[in-house]
């Protein structure tokens, strides 16, 4: 399966979904997809996800309060994602930072376009390790480091 070279602009709307069980308990976080861009050129790719924070949810009402809070803390509500891997087989593996506000979180994301020639949708997945942060929960207040997988398709528009 190849992908034809060319430009396509990330619609927004759709959620991208982190999910962990490094908690007590499971916890799963969602936020839209507000834009970005996919680039794909004979060798490489660059993918670019913007995503809204403001509009975050979480699995519970605990959580979601913690996770507005580190948001609120760190002045980020935008996520951008920016990302370069190989064209050369499929799902493309792209690596990159997510940076929101003052974090800056290094990232792999598994992209798979489909259709593949002419795509208009991209599949993603994989997984995020947060290092060196502070959850403003009782009892979670010693976990310093969470491994999330991600999941989430977005729509793509040629162009």
């Amino acid at each position: 399966m190849t992908t034809t070279p060319g430009t396509w602009t990330i619609e927004p709307g759709r959620p991208i979904t982190l999910q962990t069980h490094d908690f007590p308990t499971s916890l799963e976080v969602s936020a839209p997809v507000t834009g970005g861009g996919l680039h794909v050129a004979k060798s490489s790719v660059r993918l670019r996800i913007e995503m809204s924070l403001e509009k975050l949810k979480a699995s519970n009402f605990l959580m979601q309060g913690a996770a507005r809070a580190l948001v609120k803390r760190f002045d980020g509500d935008l996520l951008v994602f920016e990302a370069e891997g190989s064209a050369a087989s499929h799902p493309w593996s792209v690596s990159g930072n997510a940076r929101a506000g003052q974090v800056d979180v290094p990232m792999s994301v598994e992209a798979t376009p489909q259709p593949g020639d002419d795509p208009s949708r991209l599949l993603l997945g994989g997984s995020v390790t947060m290092n060196d942060i502070s959850i403003p929960i009782p009892g979670l207040s010693g976990i310093s480091s969470i491994t999330f997988s991600l999941d989430g398709t977005v729509g793509l528009r040629a162009g």
